[in-house]
């Protein structure tokens, strides 16, 4: 194909515009998110880092596990409803279920504050219970993700994801250039900037979608009932994968003297993260073709696995010299611990892939069942291995629940296409 046909076929096809539109944003991202992290590695140092990352992690964890299904009930609600108000209206219909939302993790966290004695020991009481009234801000994060997804709002998603990025990247330059002597905590003021470019972006982006709060109550009772025949059971599953996955860097605090293996495990994570990124763009700018196809095109899929496996090859090859030149000696851990992370971010990226078809098709229960089998291997591995080797059991936990969950999704995946030929 000539490069002319290239041209055409992209202005021609929608999908392959957004294709390309959200994988170069993420792209882009990539070295925003890095550069950042080293900025603020040689910031806070290794114990500060993980300190951070740790906090994250709980973030993270406490909106999983009190979202109770209802935004993935939202977004089977955007993916079956073609009428644009209406959409506009499940919008404003989940930013209400999000506040009350917002209220119950509010005061779990400032609870797990008070009374956890692992936040006592590792000085953390006090940060955590000034930041706990911002969690709304993470439950943003997965409003958008969720909900942007099933309405094809790949222009908002995109912005999402590089605009945060970006103005914490000139807030880590102001940090490190202009505030590397800062008199107070430096993790509180690190906290502070990050969260600060977040709110501005979101709310910008609120203000874009348009939302409607019409006909409320009627769409809340809308999102209950898709809430009790989908969203919850793949709430039910994500407790057990997702959720579970959140705990790992918890466990490394908890069994380690200090966060610094929580910031050595997230690093690693950091840099294996773009393996995924080629089939998760490729299925969430898919997601809703595939809510009308009875199967997964098999040239799609090669195309994933090979993109997939180059990058993995390629990463093998530079992340060592980085480490060493831009992070230096405290951070040579995470060489070892990102060869071994990668393989399993890698195979959790592919099995991503397959769970979005499930997921266009409404196969709640396929995915819960699947996140139980993947949630108790990870639950597993991590008792058996975190204690006794640290952030590298846990890298070795990665590696092993990607395997097994690359081969769930697609045994429950073949099983579902299967009853549709016998239909």
């Amino acid at each position: 194909m000539n490069i002319n046909k290239i041209i055409t076929e992209y202005k021609t096809n929608t999908r392959l515009k957004q294709v390309v539109s959200l994988f170069s944003v993420n792209i882009v991202g990539i070295p925003l998110a890095i550069i950042t992290s080293i900025i603020i590695t040689r910031y806070l140092g290794p114990q500060g880092y993980g300190d951070y990352k740790f906090i994250i992690n709980v973030f993270t964890l406490a909106v999983i596990l009190g979202t109770f299904g209802f935004y993935h009930a939202g977004n089977r609600a955007l993916v079956l409803v073609d009428d644009k108000q209406r959409a506009r209206e499940y919008y404003g219909a989940e930013l209400v279920i999000l506040s009350g939302l917002f209220i119950i993790i509010c005061i779990a966290l400032l609870l797990y504050a008070i009374y956890d004695n692992n936040i006592q020991e590792k000085g953390l009481k006090t940060i955590l219970i000034y930041l706990s009234p911002f969690v709304w801000v993470y439950l943003l994060v997965r409003y958008f993700e969720v909900l942007f997804q099933a309405d094809n709002r790949i222009k908002l998603l995109a912005q999402t994801r590089l605009y945060p990025k970006l103005g914490f990247f000139i807030s880590a330059l102001v940090l490190y250039f202009i505030l590397p002597d800062f008199p107070y905590s430096k993790l509180l003021i690190v906290f502070f900037f990050f969260l600060t470019t977040q709110i501005v972006v979101y709310i910008y982006v609120l203000y874009k979608v348009d939302i409607s709060f019409g006909n409320l109550k009627l769409r809340i009772k809308e999102i209950w009932n898709y809430n009790k025949n989908y969203g919850f059971d793949v709430y039910i599953g994500s407790l057990f994968a997702v959720g579970f996955a959140q705990l790992t860097g918890i466990f490394i605090s908890y069994f380690g003297i200090d966060n610094s293996g929580v910031g050595y495990y997230a690093l690693a994570l950091t840099f294996a993260a773009p393996l995924s990124l080629i089939p998760n763009v490729i299925a969430t700018t898919h997601y809703k073709d595939f809510s009308k196809k009875r199967k997964i095109p098999g040239k799609l899929v090669l195309i994933t696995v090979a993109l997939s496996i180059g990058s993995l090859i390629l990463l093998w090859i530079i992340v060592p010299p980085f480490i060493n030149l831009f992070y230096g000696k405290e951070f040579t851990p995470v060489i070892q611990l990102n060869i071994i992370v990668s393989i399993g971010v890698i195979l959790h990226g592919m099995a991503d892939f397959v769970n979005r078809f499930l997921g266009s098709h409404g196969q709640g229960k396929a995915l819960r069942n699947s996140s139980f089998i993947v949630g108790g291997s990870l639950m597993i591995f991590n008792i058996a291995l975190i204690p006794s080797y640290g952030e590298t059991g846990a890298a070795y936990t990665k590696a092993i629940t990607g395997f097994v969950y690359l081969l769930t999704i697609v045994w429950f995946y073949k099983k579902y296409v299967f009853s549709i030929k016998d239909n």
